[in-house]
């Protein structure tokens, strides 16, 4: 069987690895909590409440998704 002369496209990955966070400004600063199991698992590795800048840029680099909570009325 011949290989295509154009790349097949990936199948779409069921298995996306995101975290769930609440975005909140506290004096003026935007603070992320996590809302999450592993969004909080991850803060308390930190050993912090919150999820740091530095944090989420390796948090990131594991592969998650950091997605914010969708807030109803």
């Amino acid at each position: 069987m011949a290989t295509p002369a154009y790349p097949i496209p990936a199948k779409p990955d069921t298995n996306t690895l995101t975290l769930t966070v609440r975005l909140q400004d506290v004096y003026g600063k935007q603070t992320v909590y996590p809302v999450c199991h592993v969004a909080k698992t991850f803060a308390a590795l930190t050993g912090t409440k919150t999820l740091t800048d530095e944090a989420i840029k390796h948090i990131k680099t594991l592969g998650y998704t950091i997605v914010p909570e969708q807030r109803t009325l």
